[in-house]
């Protein structure tokens, strides 16, 4: 059986779930682990952009989209089970916004 994981950084795949791994069972599982995903992602862009590191968002769009799209396809109490996790990655998306936003530090020499 072959399910669909997401990989932060790399194009959409298919992979083989591993020993111990259980796959979501439910569109809501699934919808909050792809939030927990990209919040994850979000808060690694934002540190190493604090560091003064290039970023690459590219992608994230496409990400946010397939959220989006599968949030909209749940039942209403579904979806307010995964709200504190979506308001969570607003947050997250919000803090790299702002960071994103300051100049960068000045180069160490």
């Amino acid at each position: 059986m072959q399910v669909e994981v997401f990989v932060p950084f790399r194009r959409r795949g298919l992979a083989e779930p591993a020993a111990g791994f259980p796959a979501p069972e439910t569109p809501r599982e699934q919808v909050a682990g792809l939030a927990r995903g990209l919040t994850g992602t979000l808060a690694l862009a934002r540190a190493l952009a604090e560091s003064g590191r290039r970023i690459d968002l590219s992608g994230l769009d496409s990400q946010v989209g397939l959220l989006c799209a599968r949030a909209l396809d749940l039942d209403p109490a579904e979806g307010r089970a995964v709200r504190v996790a979506l308001i969570g990655l607003r947050a997250e998306l919000d803090a790299l916004a702002a960071s994103l936003s300051r100049p960068p530090p000045p180069a160490a020499d």
